[in-house]
């Protein structure tokens, strides 16, 4: 047989163009299920400071100011159950308290952490 006339690939050409293209879908394989993770986690994420942020907004909406002190309640959002943890504190201006919200998962680990501040209202 002569070389220059011959055609194709060798069983081992085939074999290491199969091996190199079978790492390539396994590292990318592994890249689409980490990115799928993370997305998850940052829906959680997401969901978790909008329950915060929809806690504030409806303290800035009561006529009264909040008692000063830590509160704990259990929201849910999207599906998500969430522990929602407000702590209202006093600062050096009496007419300025601060509110720190604190959104935890059912794992309890911290999702979300926001601070306001609330003026007296007249």
């Amino acid at each position: 047989m002569n070389p220059s006339r011959q055609r194709g690939l060798t069983l081992l050409e085939v074999l290491v163009a199969l091996s190199i293209f079978a790492l390539a879908a396994g590292a990318l394989l592994k890249i689409v299920g980490e990115h799928g993770r993370h997305a998850g986690q940052l829906e959680l994420r997401y969901f978790a400071q909008l329950a915060a942020q929809n806690h504030l907004a409806n303290l800035h909406l009561q006529p009264a100011w909040p008692a000063t002190g830590k509160r704990t309640r259990k929201v849910e959002l999207a599906g998500y159950r969430f522990t929602l943890t407000e702590q209202v504190e006093g600062t050096d201006n009496p007419d300025i308290r601060r509110v720190t919200t604190r959104t935890t998962g059912d794992d309890g680990r911290l999702l979300s952490e926001l601070q306001a501040f609330m003026g007296a209202t007249p």
